[in-house]
């Protein structure tokens, strides 16, 4: 004898239907009057994997300090040239590092360096007339460390003196000194003193003491071919001319060492 199921009363779908729907609003009620939340999840539902997220950890940038031996380089002469030092650490310690030397943008040469310090001393042709922007730029070679760190100065490039350049310069630095007789520097001159310390200190050339004698060391030039860096003789005193009509002289007691024009009547010029 077959069995067959009684079929359900109507309504019995729709209420056993309704059931989980009346669970999970006792539970939400439940939860706010106890003060805890309510965390549905769908059944059977894998929890969603958590993404890693990668944390770069900061480089640290080493101490670099530079100095400079001058600020100022004279072009085409090579015993001007200003040298350049770089030292680095990091936590006070020398690193291992490389150096690069770039000049006016330029990169000269990078070079490695010795505990954490290096000296540079460019070729004079690297540098112009004008202001040149020197840059060090450090490369550590551990990768703790930030990949370089720089520091840049200014030197200014001038033109190398002319002879007569340097006398004149030598001939003004000492205006303002006194004149005493017989005297030959460094701070006090009589007319034949200074000329002959001027152009020991420009030239290297040693002048007789007496100005008679310093105008037979050299030639005479006519006022017309003079240039700045001749003498200016007259009997029993002489002067640099130091162009344009003027001269440097060791003149009397109580007036010193003046820049002025010319006042002697029909000088000499000697060329030494």
């Amino acid at each position: 004898m077959s069995t067959t199921p009684a079929p359900a009363r109507p309504g019995t779908v729709a209420v056993a239907a309704r059931r989980p729907r009346r669970a999970i609003i006792a539970l939400a009620v439940a939860g706010a009057l106890t003060g805890g939340g309510l965390v549905a999840a769908a059944p059977h539902a894998s929890a969603a994997p958590v993404s890693a997220v990668a944390v770069k950890t900061a480089k640290t940038t080493p101490y670099a300090k530079l100095t400079v031996s001058k600020r100022t380089v004279v072009k085409n002469d090579r015993s001007s040239r200003p040298k350049f030092t770089i030292v680095a650490k990091h936590a006070g310690k020398p690193i291992s590092a490389r150096a690069k030397l770039i000049i006016n943008g330029k990169t000269i040469t990078t070079r490695t360096m010795h505990g954490g310090k290096i000296t540079f001393q460019p070729y004079k042709k690297r540098y112009k007339v004008g202001t040149n922007k020197v840059r060090l730029v450090v490369l550590p070679k551990s990768s703790a460390l930030a990949d370089k760190s720089s520091r840049t100065v200014s030197v200014k490039g001038v033109k190398k003196e002319t002879r007569s350049q340097k006398i004149v310069r030598v001939a003004k630095a000492q205006v303002g000194d006194r004149y005493v007789y017989g005297a030959s520097g460094p701070s006090s001159f009589d007319c034949s003193g200074l000329t002959r310390y001027v152009y020991k200190k420009a030239t290297g050339k040693t002048l007789p003491r007496s100005s008679s004698a310093q105008k037979s060391r050299g030639k005479a030039v006519s006022r017309k071919n003079a240039r700045p860096g001749d003498l200016i003789w007259t009997p029993g005193h002489v002067a640099i001319y130091i162009g344009n009509g003027k001269q440097v002289e060791a003149a009397r007691p109580g007036v010193g060492v003046v820049k002025r024009h010319i006042w002697q009547d029909n000088p000499r010029f000697i060329r030494i």
